[in-house]
């Protein structure tokens, strides 16, 4: 009996043996990232990533020994590239809805792709973990928490992923303060949690930092990009068109503008009118009446902005088609929205008796203006507005109209 056991306590020991070794991946080529030490957009020599065929990023890997120097001014030189790939290949990051307006929601899908040591890798009891980063403030860095603290540099939190297309939405981290700027992100596939400040190593020849982190790897690559234009200078919060007798009058409206010079309108896509712009992080109010329009035609109208270099932004489109059919209201009142509770958008109806001066404005519960969706000259009859809700919190709000000696006021739920 004794015997048996100790031939047992041998074999065990040495399957353990074997079970480790058989767990090594080791490697002999070097992803070291795709910038330089000290250089922007990273505080560090590049955190390094051993190719050991278990997994990466997009269908290809690629290895570095060193960082490859690629400047910003050689990335967006051109500026009709809207994405710069700093590695030769595909990385398997798409992003969604670029331009980005700062503090909106977007998206980005990313792929990662399992080698031929990934199943040994997971018998051994092997994860995969994916952290993103985005410098939305330009300081160099991805330490920070923007958007009133609602949106940190830290886009992908060490999200626990397997091979396969994965889609993450997060609250972009911008500022305005930039204008249209260009959009730096780095992607990292690892084999433990690297938090917040995973991006990489400090070096001793990068002054002034502060943080020392979790550097080297063995799974895939390390992917930079420097989107150009990735953020715009103007934070649209709604474009609307309200359809009268012979008449559209645009409402639009905007929370920041950042070297916009003025607004374009285009009916069909031709342009049909200029409205200065007004630079400054408060909100701002527009609204242009096309007189020249005809009952029954459908219109298309475009917003563009177009900042102090001459750069075109289109922001947003909306339809209208005017008919006389608007001008049988003998009476003012104002609809409850419709749906009501909503998210994100839903949609304000109200008539006229008469044409002349409309506003219409959203508050919070707190009395503070959040949006203005009519300010302008409407003509009589029936008319419709959306209103998009996508950067308020849930909560009860309240819309006024007020037309003329005529006011009223109701209250909508916004639930996300």
């Amino acid at each position: 009996m004794k015997k048996a056991l100790a031939l047992f306590v041998v074999l065990s020991a040495f399957a353990l043996v074997a079970f480790a070794q058989n767990c090594q991946f080791p490697y002999t080529q070097v992803d070291m990232g795709n910038l330089d030490m000290c250089n922007y957009p990273t505080l560090t020599n590049n955190p390094g990533h051993g190719l050991s065929g278990v997994a990466w990023l997009g269908p290809t890997v690629t290895g570095e020994a060193a960082p490859r120097s690629t400047s910003l001014r050689e990335c967006c030189a051109g500026r009709n590239n809207p994405q710069t790939d700093l590695d030769p290949g595909n990385d398997g990051v798409a992003f969604f809805g670029a331009p980005w307006t700062p503090c909106s929601m977007v998206s980005v899908l990313v792929q990662v792709t399992g080698g031929p040591n990934y199943s040994r890798y997971v018998q051994c009891g092997g994860h995969l973990y994916l952290s993103a980063w985005k410098d939305g403030n330009l300081d160099g860095d991805f330490d920070d928490v923007l958007c009133d603290g609602q949106a940190p540099e830290w886009i992908i939190q060490d999200a626990l992923v397997t091979p396969g297309v994965h889609m993450f939405t997060f609250r972009d981290p911008g500022d305005f303060d930039h204008g249209i700027y260009n959009g730096m992100l780095r992607f990292r596939l690892c084999s433990q949690p690297v938090g917040q400040y995973g991006y990489g190593l400090v070096d001793s020849r990068c002054p002034g930092l502060a943080h020392g982190t979790f550097g080297l790897d063995f799974l895939g690559e390390v992917e930079d990009y420097i989107i150009c234009d990735l953020q715009l200078g103007v934070n649209l919060i709604n474009f609307d068109a309200l359809a009268g007798n012979g008449t559209v009058n645009l409402n639009w409206a905007t929370a920041a503008e950042t070297q916009n010079d003025h607004f374009e309108i285009m009916r069909n896509g031709v342009a049909i009118a200029q409205i200065p712009g007004t630079n400054g992080s408060s909100h701002h109010s527009y609204s242009y009446t096309d007189n020249s329009a005809t009952n029954g035609v459908d219109y298309v109208y475009t917003l563009v902005a177009v900042d102090v270099n001459g750069t075109r932004d289109e922001l947003r489109t909306v339809t209208a088609s005017p008919t006389a059919g608007n001008s049988v209201v003998n009476e003012y009142s104002l609809n409850q929205n419709y749906p009501n509770p909503f998210n994100p958008t839903t949609t304000i109806s109200f008539d006229l008796a008469s044409s002349g001066f409309v506003t219409l404005k959203v508050y919070n519960m707190v009395g503070q203006e959040v949006a203005s969706l009519v300010k302008g000259n409407l003509s009589q009859g029936s008319h419709n507005v959306s209103f998009d809700a996508t950067n308020l919190p849930s909560g009860l709000y309240i819309y006024r109209m007020e037309a003329g000696s005529f006011s009223a006021t109701k209250k909508m739920l916004l639930m996300k």
